[in-house]
């Protein structure tokens, strides 16, 4: 199994988080189902491997668009893999897509669309490319020209909005949205407007959801191994455990003892 993040250039690094590659060289003997927590990001996603499904409170056993739009998740979701695995995408900033496409991302929360659907046939083209280029390189380049076009077209969105959403991962989550409002001088309910428009949820919910998924990070990055939990959530910014284990049980679907038990492959495939 084969997992790569490859870094923005510097220009369009406010609107995107990274490239990725996700690929296997043999064919999956059985099915493989991935876990995965909310992140705080949403993606544009080609396959050019074979089909797989989605699990998540909207859907179940969705059949996934060869080329999609993934909006900002809410809670978890899980993969059902089976066959080749081979894709590459773009990870957005959490309003990202909405400032260099113009997308009213609240469409998109907890969802995969058809790209063609979204932005019309010049994807159709891009992703035939992708499947022709035969080498992660030359897609990365694809994915990277593609932005750039797009970004020149734009030309520079970033706002109060892309300021704060990214402020928000920057710190993890562990934020006062009301006085982060104060401090910028913003009428509160026409932000929280505009906030919902290019992220596709509230700021304070945005916060919930980075939070939750830091902490599953960190997991990951641990190997599931904690010595301290009770530092830990601490770190993450819960002030107490029973505050913990409430937001993670609402956006994971389970208690943290369980998800540790149950999601080990998702540290070996995809920290």
């Amino acid at each position: 199994m084969f997992y790569r993040k490859i870094a923005p250039s510097v220009s369009l690094s406010p609107y995107v988080e990274c490239y990725f590659v996700w690929e296997r060289s043999d064919v999956l003997a059985e099915p493989l189902c991935v876990e995965s927590p909310p992140s705080g990001y949403a993606s544009m996603v080609f396959n050019y491997g074979d089909p797989y499904r989605v699990n998540n409170g909207k859907h179940n056993g969705l059949l996934v668009p060869p080329a999609f739009l993934a909006g900002q998740a809410t809670q978890s979701y899980a993969l059902e893999l089976s066959g080749k695995i081979g894709m590459v995408g773009i990870v957005f900033k959490p309003s990202g897509l909405a400032s260099l496409f113009g997308l009213p991302m609240y469409e998109f929360t907890d969802e995969r669309v058809d790209l063609i659907d979204v932005l019309g046939n010049r994807l159709r083209s891009l992703h035939e490319q992708i499947i022709q280029a035969g080498h992660l390189t030359s897609r990365i380049q694809l994915l990277d020209q593609f932005l750039h076009q797009q970004l020149m077209k734009k030309g520079n969105a970033f706002d109060r909005t892309d300021y704060v959403a990214n402020l928000i991962i920057e710190r993890k989550g562990i934020i006062n949205i009301s006085e982060l409002m104060d401090e910028l001088y913003v009428c509160r309910r026409q932000f929280e407007r505009q906030f919902l428009q290019k992220v596709g949820v509230s700021p304070k919910y945005f916060a919930r959801i980075r939070r939750v998924g830091h902490f599953c990070a960190q997991l990951a990055n641990q190997r599931w191994q904690v010595a301290d939990w009770h530092e830990l959530i601490y770190q993450c910014g819960y002030y107490d455990q029973s505050h913990f284990i409430r937001e993670f049980t609402q956006f994971l679907g389970k208690r943290p003892t369980l998800y540790i038990k149950d999601n080990r492959e998702l540290a070996q495939y995809l920290s």
